[in-house]
């Protein structure tokens, strides 16, 4: 999926309801490539009772993920290299850590405690390239994604280093029990392209 480099607050996709039941626990992979390094973008976020339920936000120099408004950000992995990459991202609510790995291989955790005990809420809005500022919409033009996403799924579980490390390995993420990728391709907005392999 090829979000234009032309920032605009219609290219989008968009999934609602995008979850069926709460999350204690997510796992959540995708392949990404990040065309140059143009500042602060977000290529996803759910809101369901709140703006910010979940947000994927890049930086040049640092990754932030936020889990009902509350961020884990990770300073040792820059995904601006202008190559596809394969990355996971591992939550649960026991403890509030999660985990981020990259090609396959783990790569930092980071504790949020504020997120001990919270459940994402079912019935929310999940948006592919803005923002959300309100449930389901408040798109910013200086917030939206512009560059290339493939495969991206979540589950309701942690999933294992071992099964993180075979999608890497086999250049395959199977489809996830809360997100498939492949519903995206008929929600989309605006000037996103679908390019298949």
């Amino acid at each position: 999926m090829v979000f234009p480099e032309l920032r605009s607050t219609e290219n989008y996709a968009m999934k609602h309801p995008a979850i069926t039941s709460d999350l204690s626990q997510l796992s959540s992979c995708f392949f990404i490539k990040l065309v140059q390094d143009q500042g602060k973008q977000i290529f996803v976020s759910y809101a369901s009772e709140r703006d910010n339920d979940m947000i994927f936000e890049i930086h040049p120099t640092l990754t932030r993920f936020y889990v009902g408004n509350n961020q884990f950000s990770f300073t040792s992995t820059n995904l601006y290299d202008d190559t596809w990459q394969h990355v996971c991202l591992t939550w649960e609510n026991t403890q509030g850590v999660m985990k981020l790995y990259r090609d396959g291989q783990f790569a930092e955790q980071v504790t949020n405690h504020a997120t001990k005990n919270f459940a994402l809420k079912a019935g929310g809005f999940l948006v592919l390239g803005q923002e959300q500022d309100s449930i389901g919409g408040g798109f910013e033009s200086s917030q939206t994604f512009h560059s290339r996403l493939a495969s991206f799924n979540i589950w309701d579980k942690v999933l294992s280093e071992s099964d993180i490390a075979a999608q890497y390995t086999n250049c395959s993420i199977p489809h996830g029990s809360v997100i498939n990728w492949s519903v995206f391709k008929n929600l989309i907005h605006g000037n996103v392209a679908v390019e298949e392999p």
